[in-house]
């Protein structure tokens, strides 16, 4: 390991519904395995369970993690013995900190500006994210994935994952050909014909059970078209049914496995950051 990647962790804030304190730390490991341990160990397990709030992936955790403790150092709950990291502060001061952090310690920051500066992508992810609760789920993130402009074969804006298989992508556009949409859900979007119309006018397929590794059940529909096409997509009577009978069902049993993703290392915690962010702000 080189001394570039020994840097390399997140800093994270936790709220308990058991107390009015929330905890600030870091970690050089994923946060579902931080909160794991923290939810099994005293004093913090007394106080739990403790769910994530905000995170950042960020370089030099450790000197992050200081900032934000030396900050917020006169809100330190030093009543409960065996700690330094509970802090009677509310959640948007400690995020307002957090967006301070300079941006070279931002990991794979060019990507998450690069998702802001297209409108027409972001309110599609946005959107995607708000129709299936993926935000509920953000414990386990690193068993489930979300990837900026990954490096696969034919190129593509973003690609998710829920454990070892892709649940939604889309692909850049071409010269001449539209982008294709993915997204996987219930079989039970046969039964709306309007959907399936949709799909038909947009050049789209119905693939059954095309992962091998999918719920039963599963259904990959792909068509064509802008950002705008797959916005008008999301709100076809049925869509968002189906969207949430097989995301919640595969993420459900996700948590149960609590067993982080093959794709991990190349899950974008900060671009998850900025889309609670924007969406706690429409909100």
């Amino acid at each position: 390991m080189n001394n570039l990647d020994a840097n390399l962790g997140y800093v994270y804030v936790l709220l308990s519904p058991n107390t009015d304190c929330i905890k600030i730390g870091g970690t050089d490991y994923p946060p579902l395995k931080r909160i794991r341990e923290i939810n099994t160990t005293e004093p913090y397990k007394s106080l739990g369970p403790w769910s994530l709030a905000d995170f950042r992936q960020v370089t030099h955790w450790r000197e992050i993690e200081y900032v934000l403790h030396y900050t917020f150092r006169s809100k330190l709950d030093t009543r409960i013995p065996s700690q330094k990291e509970l802090f009677h502060v509310s959640i948007q001061d400690v995020t307002a900190k957090m967006n301070e952090i300079d941006p070279s310690n931002i990991i794979r920051k060019p990507k998450v500006d690069r998702l802001f500066q297209d409108d027409a992508f972001l309110y599609y992810i946005v959107k995607l994210f708000s129709f299936t609760g993926l935000l509920h789920w953000l414990d386990i993130q690193g068993a489930w994935t979300f990837v900026l402009f990954p490096k696969t074969t034919g190129g593509r804006y973003f690609t998710i994952n829920i454990g070892q298989h892709e649940v939604a992508f889309s692909t850049l556009e071409k010269r001449g050909e539209q982008s294709v949409h993915m997204i996987l859900m219930d079989k039970l979007i046969l039964d709306f014909s309007n959907v399936l119309h949709w799909i038909d006018i947009h050049n789209g397929t119905i693939s059954l059970d095309s992962y091998a590794t999918a719920l039963p059940r599963s259904a990959a529909v792909r068509f064509e078209g802008n950002f705008e096409d797959v916005q008008t997509f999301l709100t076809l009577d049925g869509v968002r049914r189906a969207l949430i009978a097989y995301w919640n069902e595969a993420l459900i049993r996700l948590k149960e496995r609590n067993k982080l993703s093959i794709y991990a290392k190349h899950h974008d915690w900060n671009a998850v950051a900025k889309i609670q962010y924007m969406m706690k702000g429409i909100s």
